[in-house]
């Protein structure tokens, strides 16, 4: 099933260049402007700028700690990207490193349930990007389905729970 699931993704690849630039964009670069948005957008967007400092400082260390323990599980299953282990794949956007679980969908579904304590508009845009970039991410033949699906549970297992750690830290309360 995971890789009719990547098959059918992979299908809409090396279709016209628009599509393949398209999905190029948005697996490699669309998180980013997105994220750089955000991170504006939180400085100055509340009356109180230390407020705002202090939820982009939760938010941030809660998607970036998600991150690094997706690369740490990387390293535990080693799964190989489809671009290895189908030779007829051809990968729109080169990747390094194993693929499980997705790093990208870990990171955004982390900051996307971060957020949803802030922002609850913005949780939910970001929660349809994590996926929509996991998407683009099996359709460049970078990642395998379950890649991007157990990503996007990891992030949503680490958001809640750090972000709850680590708010009471900012705000100087010892965790229970």
């Amino acid at each position: 099933m995971n890789e009719s699931l990547f098959n059918f993704f992979y299908g809409f690849a090396h279709r016209t260049p628009a599509l393949d630039f398209t999905i190029a964009y948005i697996a490699e670069w669309y998180g980013i402007v997105i994220l750089l948005a955000l991170f504006l957008y939180l400085f100055e967007h509340h009356d109180k700028p230390e407020k705002g400092v202090r939820d982009l400082i939760v938010v941030a260390i809660t998607a970036l700690s998600a991150w690094v323990i997706a690369i740490f599980f990387k390293d535990v299953f080693q799964t190989l990207r489809p671009f290895e282990a189908l030779s007829q794949v051809t990968p729109l956007v080169l990747e390094g490193g194993y693929a499980f679980p997705s790093g990208h969908a870990t990171f955004f579904m982390a900051l996307a349930v971060s957020l949803w304590f802030y922002h609850k508009r913005l949780a939910v845009f970001f929660g349809l990007s994590a996926i929509i970039i996991g998407f683009a991410r099996i359709a460049a033949g970078i990642h395998w389905p379950v890649d991007i699906l157990g990503g996007l549970i990891l992030g949503y297992v680490i958001g809640t729970t750090l972000h709850n750690l680590i708010s009471d830290v900012v705000r100087g309360k010892m965790p229970k």
